[in-house]
């Protein structure tokens, strides 16, 4: 079973207990990210999760026992103990996003916990976007939709 039918089938089992307990700010929070998943996915990249994990873990696969599944009621998140990669899954709407962990460079500096593109670097936002068009075109460029079409890396 790979990264992504672990998502699919925590996510249905959250969802399911999350209606069952009828926590209604919980429900109000998933339909409001389902909405807001809606809003922007036609201009976000579709990736086979799958694929790209074993694109850049290779034989450490989700399936791995190595690998931590957790979750808020909001977000499903995998990382493998002492890897610098976090991958966060919304179950309000079928995307993913990249979250490099904080780390220190070579010269000492702290650099805080960000979101990664693909490529797992920081994406390059354009210098003339400012405000809120910059961080839409950030976030444009860090969120993923999940397809299970294959070779969509």
């Amino acid at each position: 079973m790979g990264a992504k039918a672990i998502y699919t089938d925590l996510r249905n089992r959250l969802i399911n207990d999350i209606v069952i307990a009828d926590d209604v700010e919980a429900i109000a929070a998933l339909l409001r990210d389902r909405d807001e998943f809606y809003k922007f996915v036609s201009g976000w990249q579709r990736v086979n999760l799958d694929e790209f994990i074993d694109k850049f873990v290779g034989e450490h696969s989700i399936t791995s026992e190595s690998y931590n599944v957790t979750h808020n009621l909001r977000k499903i998140s995998f990382w493998d103990d002492g890897k610098e990669y976090e991958i966060v899954c919304a179950m309000g709407g079928k995307y993913f996003r990249i979250q490099r962990q904080p780390y220190t460079d070579s010269k000492g500096n702290y650099h805080g916990v960000e979101y990664v593109g693909l490529d797992l670097k920081t994406p390059h936002v354009p210098g003339s976007l400012r405000g809120k068009e910059a961080k839409a075109e950030f976030n444009r460029l860090t969120h993923f939709a999940m397809t299970y079409k294959k070779g969509t890396v």
